[in-house]
């Protein structure tokens, strides 16, 4: 008896992704009993492993070993669109600080309804029919319009994957601006692991459809034997390790000071957009002028600067002004985000140190409120041009 290792390895991966993806969900099960709010990105996980799980039944039920029932031959086909619609729920959900639905979004059911449309000539014949498409007794016209349904069908999964993938990234970029207005730490927060990830379902998404063009050219088959099973793996095991670890980083009081609706984005906020941000506000240009004096006397005197953790809304609570006026100030009257305008501060207490004392740089670096030295130097040659100890040997006597 011949053993077929490619075939073998194949129904391996299949197996061992659906086993991933069953796991993955009772963890996001556990999590989500856990969790009272804010639960979009666990939910969006839940429906992209819930269709993985039956993307890989699917697989094994209707691959050359077993023999799935077949009045659900294809079916799954209409979910796909689903991998990519998740992965942007996902992303939306850990960068929102209070992520909800709206009727607007019923809009998102249209990539499914477009799938069945798409393979509607194939899925409305009977099973052993559509198990059988190129042998059975259908007219050539009929065969045709299915095969273009399907052939349609490809071309829009990749319309889709171009567009929820862009909306993706547009919002990770416009986080990574949101939270330079919030935090004056950005460890841990800036989602660099979701953008590794993002790229990740457009690479195997890629693969899958240079594969589907490839067959349907007549070509062989790239995802065989472990290159199937790697991919199913791969797949599985990457955005699950993700989803059961992933935490939103905006906290919920972030939602009074980031915009419902933020621009497009661009490298550095232009004033007529800080215009319309703030165009509710009801400050007036003496209110700035005041509220931005109060800031300077507070943060002086006091060196909040220091505090490890400060944050927008604790730094407006120390000058007794509400979280969005102060986002205001920083950003209209001094022309920058609340993590650029404690960084500043922290340098220039940092040069003072570096001149007037033999602290050590990592001694330095702490005191002024950085909690890694790295971030220290980074920042420190960014706005001085110089690194702390050519700083120090510049400009100590």
């Amino acid at each position: 008896m011949t053993i077929d290792y490619d075939l073998y390895l194949e129904h391996l991966g299949l197996a061992g992704s659906l086993a991933i993806s069953l796991f993955v969900l009772l963890g996001l099960a556990l999590r989500l009993y856990e969790t009272p709010d804010r639960r979009m990105f666990l939910w969006a996980m839940v429906a992209f492993f819930t269709i993985n799980s039956l993307d890989m039944l699917d697989s094994l039920l209707y691959g050359p070993v077993l023999i799935g029932p077949d009045a659900l031959y294809q079916w799954q086909d209409v979910l796909i669109p689903g991998f990519i619609l998740s992965l942007y729920f996902y992303v939306r959900g850990l960068t929102s600080s209070n992520p909800t639905l709206s009727r607007r979004d019923l809009l998102h059911l249209l990539p499914f309804v477009i799938a069945f449309l798409c393979l509607a000539p194939r899925l409305l014949q009977p099973g052993a029919i559509r198990r059988t498409m190129s042998t059975s007794d259908l007219s050539p016209a009929y065969k045709q319009l299915a095969e273009l349904g399907e052939n349609t069908f490809w071309a829009m999964w990749v319309v889709f994957l171009i567009f929820y993938g862009g909306l993706s990234v547009h919002r990770l970029y416009r986080h990574k601006r949101n939270i330079r207005t919030l935090f004056s730490d950005l460890e841990g927060k800036t989602l660099r692991w979701l953008d590794a990830l993002v790229a990740t379902i457009f690479l195997l998404a890629f693969i899958v459809i240079v594969d589907e063009i490839g067959l349907l050219m007549g070509r062989p088959e790239i995802r065989a034997g472990w290159v199937s099973a790697a991919f199913d793996l791969i797949l599985a095991g990457s955005f699950g390790i993700f989803a059961l670890r992933a935490v939103p980083p905006l906290p919920q009081w972030s939602a009074e000071v980031l915009p419902e609706a933020p621009p497009a984005p661009q490298e550095t906020p232009q004033p007529d957009t800080e215009n319309r941000r703030y165009a509710r506000s009801g400050l007036q240009p003496e209110d700035l002028d005041r509220y931005a004096q109060r800031l300077e006397q507070r943060v002086a005197q006091n060196q909040l600067w220091r505090d490890h953790d400060i944050n927008l809304r604790r730094l407006a609570a120390e000058i007794a002004v509400p979280s969005i006026h102060l986002s205001e100030v920083l950003n209209t009257r001094l022309g920058m985000s609340f993590y650029d305008y404690i960084n500043q501060c922290r340098i220039s207490d940092a040069c003072a140190l570096l001149i007037e004392t033999e602290m050590t740089i990592l001694e330095i670096s702490e005191t002024v409120g950085f909690n890694a030295k790295s971030t220290f130097n980074t920042s420190f040659k960014k706005i001085t041009g110089q690194t702390p100890s050519q700083w120090r040997r510049t400009h100590q006597p």
